[in-house]
């Protein structure tokens, strides 16, 4: 059994998930209380969009002894995907019990808080993002200048709110530095260089300074992603004051001039993300099947950076396609670009966010499972009013929501009078 448990390992880490729980589910035949067998079997049916399997996979190892703590997260996690959510917090909660130190264990437990939107509850447990390794920097201390995550007063004082994770969060959670200076503080907002140029002349913020830049004076700091936390916002006091990100006038009339004149709907568009991402196979739709959306009574303008030599020969065989993402300098051009088309057809990317955060009518691909900050079936209760999502109902399969997609480009290019698609 453990040599087809560690089989099973190398192919999965491989890439070869078919062959991987082949192997693990001949683990378990052979002994059938091998806990690790079962849990294996449970994280591949996961991936693959079994979740009554991945179910009961799990629920079979945390049955045994030796189980992985991680059982019962992962229980925890397909049962959310099943639409269990009561059952999900228990199983969470099981996984706080038996590893009380366990840092995974209350991140899980974060992420279903905010996927069901109970956010009063999930900014807390969302702090344990630093101790699971999820911020994607070290947590900052500066000596005499305290934390600040709500509490004290910070009329006058001068607030550094620091940058984490990536360029898409930091957009997303931009809107609320604005709120601290409402509340008297005087925000000092350090973001990313791509971005430093885009949020130069935010409103409500008094200076902007990229990373690794000499930083001005402060009195207390606090992570970007905690100002949430500090504010108590709730669903409820989640500001949806769109469009908060500006684009600079003198870059539009630049890239307007660049772009020249167009008589038919402009559609700016990424169709994958940034490839270190762990889980950007994941929402990341194959170009050649995007390429079906491409219809031939609209331009396509591509914002993606990251292009591929077969993905630039695939796009320079559609007439009504431009390809500028290497003359893109920064989110600050992006945003020029973006301020004169007319529709985004985006995945979850920067580019994503930088679309909501600038109002623009636009619709989203998501994965089957995406990200917490997209589960608002209706993106009027959510944190992007004008993106429409169109979900996965299969793990990786796009065909569905390709369809719904491509209906809703139909109708952009032949006006119905409806503001909204039909998706």
């Amino acid at each position: 059994a453990q040599g087809w448990l560690q089989l099973g390992l190398i192919r999965d880490g491989k890439g070869e998930e078919d062959l991987a729980l082949e192997c693990f589910e001949q683990a378990r035949k052979a002994d059938p209380t091998l806990a690790a067998a079962h849990y294996n079997c449970g994280v591949i049916e996961y991936r693959k969009g079994d979740l009554a399997a991945a179910v009961a996979s799990n629920r079979a190892a945390i049955a045994l002894e030796h189980a992985p703590v991680l059982a019962w997260s992962n229980l925890g996690i397909a049962l959310e995907a099943s639409g269990d959510s009561k059952a999900a917090h228990a199983a969470h909660d099981d996984a706080i019990e038996k590893a009380p130190n366990d840092a995974s264990a209350y991140w899980n437990k974060a992420l279903l808080h905010l996927r069901c939107g109970e956010y009063q509850q999930g900014w807390p447990f969302y702090e344990w993002r630093w101790a699971a390794g999820k911020a994607g920097v070290p947590a900052r201390h500066y000596p005499g200048r305290p934390l600040w995550l709500g509490g004290t007063p910070i009329a006058g004082r001068r607030i550094l709110l620091t940058p984490e994770q990536g360029l898409g969060d930091i957009i997303q959670f931009a809107r609320f530095a604005p709120l601290v200076t409402a509340q008297g503080g005087r925000v000092i907002l350090e973001v990313f260089t791509p971005l430093q140029r885009l949020f130069a002349n935010m409103a409500g913020v008094e200076t902007v300074v990229g990373s690794g830049e000499p930083l001005p004076s402060f009195d207390a700091h606090c992570p970007l992603l905690s100002v949430p936390l500090a504010l108590g916002i709730t669903t409820e006091t989640l500001p949806r004051d769109i469009p908060y990100v500006r684009p600079d006038p003198a870059l539009v009339e630049n890239w307007r001039k660049r772009l020249g004149p167009c008589s038919r709907p402009r559609i700016g568009f990424v169709w994958k993300g940034n490839s270190k991402f762990p889980g950007n196979a994941a929402r990341s739709v194959p170009l050649a099947q995007f390429a079906t959306l491409f219809a031939p009574d609209a331009e396509f303008i591509c914002l993606q950076k990251e292009v591929t030599q077969a993905e630039e020969k695939l796009l320079a065989g559609y007439d009504n396609v431009r390809q500028i993402g290497a003359s893109l300098e920064d989110f600050a051009d992006t945003a020029a670009v973006l301020a004169l088309c007319d529709f985004a057809l985006v995945t979850d990317t920067g580019v994503a966010h930088l679309a909501g955060a600038m109002g623009k009518p636009g619709l989203i691909l998501l994965s089957a499972h995406p990200d917490w900050r997209w589960c608002h079936e209706d993106p009027q209760t959510g944190w992007y009013p004008t993106l429409w999502p169109l979900r996965q109902h299969t793990p990786n399969q796009w065909d569905r929501a390709l369809k719904t997609a491509h209906r809703a480009l139909q109708e952009l290019v032949t006006p119905t009078g409806t503001d909204t698609p039909s998706v």
